[in-house]
């Protein structure tokens, strides 16, 4: 009698566990999928640059929100090249509530993917895409239209998702 407090937690334990794992892989939806990107208007890494509206015109582009304090975005960072040299595409790149001294280090290091970076030190940008945390990467079509998007980590089967939505679109 003693023990059944144990055991029915165990119990718990273990159908919360079957639950949890069995799960099929969940995407939180955007609600602005199919929706003009949200109005940006960035501070570019290099001085004097923005990011802005008017950079997501006539062509498919993938945006990447992260930053170096992101572990999950260092993992990410070998695939967005991969991703690059499999099929060239613009990716910008939205820093993320980040230190620009950090940022720096850290694409000296590992190299930068990204055609421009807008740096998001508010997280305010975050917000207005919907951002629940990061990386996450959203992909635009030529008329700056929210197509898809991508929580946590481009990986292989992201890159191939990606790949098959890029050429559909570029047609």
């Amino acid at each position: 009698m003693k023990y059944i407090g144990l055991i029915i937690t165990t119990a718990f334990i273990f159908v919360c566990l079957f639950f949890a794992l069995n799960k099929k892989e969940q995407t939180l939806k955007s609600p602005l999928l199919n929706k003009p990107i949200p109005e940006i208007n960035l501070d570019g890494l290099v001085e004097g640059d923005k990011l802005n509206n008017n950079n997501f015109k006539n062509e498919v582009i993938l945006v990447n929100f992260f930053a170096s304090w992101c572990v999950p975005c260092i993992v990410e960072h070998d695939f967005l090249f991969e991703l690059k040299e499999q099929k060239p595409i613009k990716i910008y790149g939205i820093n993320y509530k980040d230190n620009i001294k950090n940022l720096k280090v850290w694409l000296v290091k590992l190299g930068n993917p990204y055609s421009k970076i807008g740096i998001d030190k508010t997280g305010i940008t975050g917000i207005n895409w919907g951002v629940n945390g990061i990386p996450e990467s959203f992909l635009i079509d030529k008329n700056g239209i929210i197509k898809h998007k991508i929580n946590g980590v481009i990986d292989e089967k992201q890159i191939k998702i990606l790949l098959s939505k890029i050429e559909l679109l570029e047609k």
